[in-house]
């Protein structure tokens, strides 16, 4: 799939490539899942750490709000960028800095952080450092890990983006009740070293490229910029109201332009150090939609259960951390096994397997009533771990099995352009699926309330309902209409639990339903060979 203009002079050969592969495969995991790991806990734990903050701080929630906007925008921002950087210096060298310059921003964040804009350029400087990760850790597993331990590269990698996301909120809630909230911020103290350990020791130290073809830093910028504007105004779109701000419009306006921009420089003036072609393939673009989809299933686990939770039984997010914590374990199993798996079954079957155990499990927990505590959830999620844990996997060997099969090992280009897409397919996938989820819940709360109000207004039942509470509540009250008063308070209130648990059954239904349409996308993607030669498996 490579064009002429997708050449680049290196110094490696096909021989010299051989000298890539690591002498150290299980400190190259362990950096392949600390650099996922540092990448996604850090957003995850600045989000739900957002009030802690805010609270510390006195900050107005607007603007803190921009705090966690500013650090994954930066996010989206780099990773085109990193394209040129990792073509330009090499992997190992982007990620040694990269990771000296996240750990001084971080651990700088509290000092400033009653200067809110400050903080914001602090998170600004750390998103563009930790948003190397990402695409330059998914290019380690390919170029310097040996092809047998490949699958269990894979397996670190999705673990990643599963574990962290469940555990986060336990972490934080740890922090806030033994340490303080600096510590959501310096928690990258502890990872980020590992991470260079990691690399420094397990990749072979790489001489700088030969100068190739002229390329020019322009189109990145531009397409950076585009990208960046547009998450911005997904990510506060719910916040500002859509189209009715004009911050919004501003932000898709000018992201639209800045994106023509980006692809009229790209006809013109073709980059070398970008290769699109190699990503119009129809695995490539079934994979982005089927990953798209999959940041939407992680909202089962992350958004329905914690706000049904908090509905129904006052689960604070401390309690909430804790029954979402122990998720990590079976994923902790199920992501290796399904690693081990791959290499004698296909990534497409691993994949089914895997949505339809999200699907089944999200359709059983549809059924919830108000008697369901965090117990009652134990069974649903536990196989919904062990099938986000193989979705992931497989869904993964996949994207690598498709970019292998045509030449990104051949062609550090491509492997490059394929880690890039991988990050902004992540990071957009999420903030849609969020979007989406909120709109969705909104929308079925009016409708079901809608619906509730047409039975409850006037109705005998209701009456009957009233005139019951009233009898309840009249002995503690102080007179008759206190007590009217209060039984029509806690009809109100027992309305809107009803709704919200109707809107959150339609919640998990629709992620049922997501999980089938990946079964069936998967079902037309194209075989690609495994990763592992048959002669070493």
């Amino acid at each position: 799939m490579q064009t002429p203009n997708t050449n680049i002079a290196t110094t490696q050969t096909k021989s010299s490539a051989v000298s890539q592969i690591t002498s150290h495969p299980f400190l190259a995991i362990l950096g392949v899942l600390m650099g996922a790991l540092i990448s996604v806990f850090t957003g995850r734990l600045l989000s739900i750490g957002l009030a802690d903050v805010q609270g510390a701080i006195g900050a107005s929630s607007d603007a803190m709000s921009w705090v966690s906007t500013s650090f994954n925008a930066a996010n989206m921002f780099i990773g085109p960028l990193t394209v040129f950087l990792g073509g330009l210096l090499g992997p190992r060298r982007v990620l040694l800095w990269a990771s000296v310059i996240f750990m001084l921003s971080e651990f700088l964040s509290p000092f400033v952080a009653h200067n809110i804009v400050a903080l914001i350029i602090m998170q600004l400087i750390a998103g563009l450092a930790a948003g190397t990760y990402y695409p330059l850790t998914m290019t380690l597993i390919v170029k310097n890990l040996p092809f047998k331990y490949i699958h269990f590269g894979i397996a670190a990698y999705a673990l990643d983006i599963l574990a962290s996301t469940h555990i986060t909120t336990a972490l934080e809630s740890w922090y806030m009740n033994h340490l303080s909230w600096q510590w959501i911020f310096w928690n990258a103290l502890f990872t980020t070293p590992i991470l260079m350990a990691c690399i420094y020791f397990s990749i072979p130290p790489q001489p700088l490229p030969q100068r190739g073809p002229r390329t020019n830093l322009w189109g990145f910028l531009y397409a950076s910029t585009a990208f960046s504007l547009l998450y911005c105004a997904l990510d506060q779109a719910e916040r500002l109201d859509c189209f009715n701000s004009g911050i919004i419009n501003a932000f898709l306006i000018t992201g639209v332009f800045m994106l023509a921009v980006a692809i009229f420089r790209r006809l013109r003036q073709p980059n070398p150090l970008l290769n699109l072609s190699f990503l119009a393939t129809r695995n490539f673009l079934l994979l982005a939609v089927v990953l798209t989809c999959f940041r939407f299933l992680l909202l089962a686990p992350t958004l329905l259960l914690p706000k049904y939770l908090a509905l129904f039984h006052g689960y604070r997010p401390d309690q909430t951390g804790v029954v979402l914590a122990w998720i990590a374990i079976p994923e902790l199993i199920a992501a290796p096994l399904a690693g081990l798996l791959l290499y004698k079954v296909d990534a497409r079957f691993i994949c089914s397997i895997g949505f339809l155990l999200v699907g089944l499990s999200c359709f059983a927990s549809s059924k919830i009533d108000p008697g369901w505590t965090g117990e009652t959830f134990v069974i649903t999620q536990l196989v919904n771990a062990i099938g986000l844990a193989f979705a992931l996997t497989g869904l993964v060997t996949a994207i690598l099995r498709s970019g292998l099969a045509l030449g990104a090992l051949q062609s550090p280009v491509n492997m490059l352009t394929l880690s890039c897409w991988f990050q902004m397919i992540r990071l957009f996938g999420a903030e849609i699926g969020k979007e989406v989820m909120q709109h969705f819940l909104r929308v079925q709360s009016a409708l079901h309330y809608t619906i509730l109000a047409q039975h409850v207004d006037g109705g005998w039942l209701t009456e009957e309902r009233i005139r019951l509470l009233i009898s309840n509540l009249f002995s503690g009250g102080s007179g008759i209409d206190d007590a009217r008063n209060r039984a029509l308070i806690e009809l109100g209130t027992s309305m809107k639990q009803q709704i919200g648990l109707l809107a959150i059954s339609d919640g998990f239904i629709l992620v049922a339903l997501c999980a089938a349409f990946c079964m069936f996308v998967i079902g037309f993607l194209r075989y690609a060979p495994p990763l592992v030669p048959s002669t070493s498996t």
